[in-house]
């Protein structure tokens, strides 16, 4: 069945240079590089905070790929300034930059608050409570987007459209040729009046119960110096399938890991800081199959139930959570992988996870190789991966780029999701839209070495000297 809407005049809310939607860190990234570079711009938000992931989502873990094996840091630009300012506010450890810190925790309250801050030094104007709700595609081009919110619908202008919604939906109604890949979704949790020292403790008199290699932690060794000397607590995401109180309470029937729809509920991501008796807890698993309404809104629904299902499961079995309360449930599942564009360029696994570096003529960032702890005994290889500028540029439509990590052009798909390479692909986003508007062009025409002196003179890495002379950049 279908009904007919009925055609009618809808009024234009505004006109701008570079219009960004979907304010998680990319889309912040990219409408605070759009706007350094001297494009008007405009950054929408379906929520009533900025951060997307990190804070709707209560993902307060930025994953450490920051810095290669051997402790040089790769990633710069925004993305750097980000933590460094988090530091500065003591939202996140001043010790984060060694390379046994796994993941940089951070109060993601106070990332709300920093997100704004910097839009509003840079003059991004922001709408919160915002629906980006179709592009106005005359033909294949983009030329703003349709908009929902209490004032009913209106419409957006724009030269250049960033989609930053994570799954890519306005390429996706663009027509963009896309790739599907199943994925998985997870709701985060945080719990107060927790005795992290209680619970380190336990692993002190217990090391042997420690997972092992898991989620960039080597062991009780390294997960114990983060704690006692940097301040942070990061036991690995998937390490209660390994941890003995799990494992035993579900052989003795005391614990359900699948409930419904729901697996992996002894996940047990557990991510603090020391000055704060709170801890973020990363459960309650669902697998991706489509992201139809009806079947994301069950989701939603039954993780929030399963929260307190794993919470009142660490009060009474884990040490230090005698007391502990829930005292906030993200307000967004996070969907870590679904539909991605086709790219002009796609990145591999084979590249990211290369034994030797990758290097491409359009750059717009680096990061640093993975490697396999069961081979290599390490998580990163000591040297760095390109990521191309063909990767945010959809095969079909004009004047769109995608940036948020999830949806660029990869396989697999969601390769770069992380934090870290998501503000990268932000700020650069942002700025090949601003100089696309600014000299009248459309992005994929867009001159790349221009884009690259752009982000160097805003700070970001392309690699070494000699590389930069190897573009024609120095």
């Amino acid at each position: 069945m279908i009904v007919h809407e009925p055609a009618r005049e809808i009024p234009v809310l505004d006109q701008v240079d570079v219009l960004v939607a979907g304010a998680g860190v990319a889309g912040c990234a990219a409408a605070v590089a759009a706007a350094r570079t001297g494009a008007k711009t405009m950054l929408l938000e379906r929520n009533g905070v900025l951060g997307g992931v990190a804070t709707a989502g209560l993902m307060a873990n930025i994953g450490n790929r920051y810095m290669d094996r051997d402790g040089r840091i790769v990633i710069h630009g925004i993305a750097r300034e980000v933590i460094e300012r988090m530091v500065a506010r003591g939202a996140a450890s001043e010790k984060w930059a060694s390379r046994e810190v796994p993941g940089i925790v951070i109060d993601s309250e106070q990332l709300k608050v920093l997100l704004i801050e910097m839009q509003q030094e840079a003059g991004v104007k922001v709408l919160t409570h915002t629906l980006a709700a179709r592009p106005i595609m005359p033909g294949d081009v983009a030329k703003g987007v349709f908009i929902e919110s209490k004032m009913g619908r209106q419409a957006i202008l724009a030269k250049v459209l960033v989609d930053a919604t994570g799954e890519t939906d306005l390429a996706y109604q663009a027509g963009c040729p896309m790739r599907w890949t199943d994925g998985s979704a997870s709701l985060e949790f945080k719990m107060g009046r927790v005795n992290l020292d209680a619970l380190y403790q336990h692993f002190k008199r217990h090391p042997e119960t420690f997972p092992v290699g898991m989620d960039m932690v080597k062991g009780f060794a390294e997960f114990e110096r983060n704690w006692v000397e940097r301040g942070i607590f990061f036991f690995p995401h998937g390490g209660g399938s390994k941890w003995d109180i799990f494992q035993r309470a579900i052989e003795s029937g005391d614990f359900q890991k699948e409930r419904g729809i729901l697996w992996h509920l002894d996940a047990a991501g557990l991510y603090g800081l020391r000055d704060l008796d709170t801890v973020i807890i990363n459960s309650n698993f669902w697998r991706v199959t489509t992201l139809s309404t009806p079947e994301v809104s069950l989701a939603e629904l039954e993780t929030q139930k399963a929260c307190y299902y794993v919470a009142d499961f660490f009060r009474r079995r884990v040490p230090g959570f005698e007391r502990a309360v829930i005292v906030q449930m993200a307000s967004d599942l996070g969907i870590r992988v679904s539909r991605g564009i086709e790219g002009t360029a796609t990145l591999t696994g084979e590249q990211t996870s290369s034994r030797q570096p990758v290097y491409l003529s359009d750059t717009i960032g680096c990061a640093p190789a993975s490697a396999s702890f069961e081979e290599a005994g390490e998580f990163l290889w000591p040297h760095t991966y390109d990521i191309p500028y063909g990767v945010m540029v959809p095969r079909v439509a004009e004047n769109l780029l995608v940036a948020s990590g999830k949806g660029v052009s990869c396989q697999p798909q969601g390769i770069i999701r992380g934090m870290s390479t998501c503000m990268v692909l932000g700020q650069a986003a942002g700025t090949a839209a601003a100089l696309a508007a600014a000299q009248g062009v459309t992005p994929r025409g867009l001159d790349i070495h221009n884009l690259q002196q752009t982000l160097l003179t805003q700070g970001a890495n392309l690699g070494s000297e000699e590389r930069l002379h190897a573009l024609g950049l120095r």
